[in-house]
């Protein structure tokens, strides 16, 4: 029998490579690319959850600065002090909120798409008395990347789908006047 080099044992184990090791070439890339979707679509969910939790913190603490403004500088009549109160809401909202669906937002908070402010007097006192519970509300419609990437493409503008209508906040203080 005759003695094999090594350099032939190499080449006739390169023979017996199966072709379809060969055929990998580019099966990585196709991968990448059916993954790539999905993995954008988690961090656009990853972020709108973060808008989402930004504008709720914002609203909640709007909500307690009105209804201190409220519960303290109730001076003059109860109108004077919603006015206030309101007031003081927009003001500490500014122009901080995120939202990336349409709408109009200005200063004095009457924009389309700037929140809704309500201030409530318990007993409907005016001015408020001591002990009168006042409770200033902030309602406000997130309208995120979501909504302004999926709504479109699936029509769904009319529906009242969370999606399509946007995800309602809303955040609510009661303060005792004093």
């Amino acid at each position: 029998m005759r003695a094999l080099r090594p350099e032939a044992i190499w080449r006739s184990n390169a023979r017996a490579v199966p072709r379809s090791r060969c055929d990998q070439r580019g099966a990585q890339a196709v991968e990448f690319a059916l993954l790539l979707p999905f993995f954008l679509a988690v961090l656009l969910l990853v972020i709108d959850a973060g808008f989402m939790v930004y504008d709720k913190a914002l609203i909640t603490n709007a909500s307690r600065e009105g209804a201190r403004a409220a519960m303290l500088f109730s001076s003059g009549t109860w109108a004077q002090t919603q006015g206030s109160a309101k007031a003081v809401v927009c003001a500490a909202l500014g122009n901080t909120l995120i939202n990336t669906g349409t709408g109009t937002r200005n200063a004095g908070c009457t924009g389309t798409a700037d929140p809704v402010i309500t201030v409530s007097n318990a007993n409907n006192n005016d001015p408020p008395l001591f002990g009168d519970a006042i409770k200033v509300t902030v309602a406000y419609t997130y309208q995120g990347l979501l909504r302004s990437l999926i709504a479109p493409a699936s029509g769904a503008a009319g529906s009242a789908t969370p999606i399509a209508s946007g995800w309602a906040m809303t955040s609510s203080t009661v303060m005792i006047h004093e």
